[in-house]
């Protein structure tokens, strides 16, 4: 059965501004000039933000359960049943131009994206996770460091190494330069 918009604001406690509103931004929507107060009801539930309590007392909350069957509780957003509500699996299917269930699916999805921002947030700050780009650039200093001190090795024991016949000497002389480099890039890391 279908009523006028003022009638229905009536019974809803709103002002027929609002209404006029609510018909602009195409959550409640028109046949012949009059409302569907049941489709118009679920619309505006479905737009609701669901943490805010409906203002007016005459705000009957549609639900799709008898009355005498208790209302389960509300789960908390986490986890597995996070990617289930950001695919839209859990939520009462309708037809595409549905848009009620559109605004909703929307919605849930806008807040789990807020919640997922939020946590990598809490992480950054925490230290847990560190700017990409800053970890490339200490990355490449640190590399260049090491490569300027290993080209700088042959220039330091050529003369060292041209003197002596003895294999094993060699040897002992590039391992000790080779040591030599290792620990002065390990001081200036700060590492034991």
């Amino acid at each position: 059965m279908l009523i006028s918009q003022s009638e229905w604001a009536r019974k809803k406690g709103f002002s027929r501004q609002y209404v006029s509103k609510l018909v602009k931004k195409g959550v409640v929507r028109l046949i012949n000039g009059k409302i569907d107060p049941a489709e118009a009801d679920t619309a505006l539930e479905a737009v609701r933000e669901p943490a805010r309590l409906p203002q007016r007392k005459s705000v009957a909350v549609v639900t799709s359960a008898p009355a005498s069957s208790p209302v389960p509780a509300p789960r908390s957003v986490t986890g597995q049943s996070r990617s289930v509500l950001a695919s839209g699996s859990d939520l009462p299917s309708g037809s595409p131009g549905d848009l009620p269930t559109m605004l909703l699916k929307a919605r849930i999805k806008s807040e789990v994206k807020k919640a997922s921002l939020l946590e990598i947030k809490e992480r950054v700050e925490a230290g847990k996770y560190v700017d990409v780009d800053s970890v490339k650039v200490a990355s490449f200093n640190r590399a260049r460091i090491t490569r300027n001190q290993l080209l700088k090795l042959p220039s330091r024991v050529a003369a060292l190494v041209a003197a002596e016949s003895d294999v094993n000497k060699v040897s002992e002389i590039l391992t000790q330069e080779i040591q030599v480099v290792l620990e002065s890039l390990a001081d200036a890391a700060g590492l034991d």
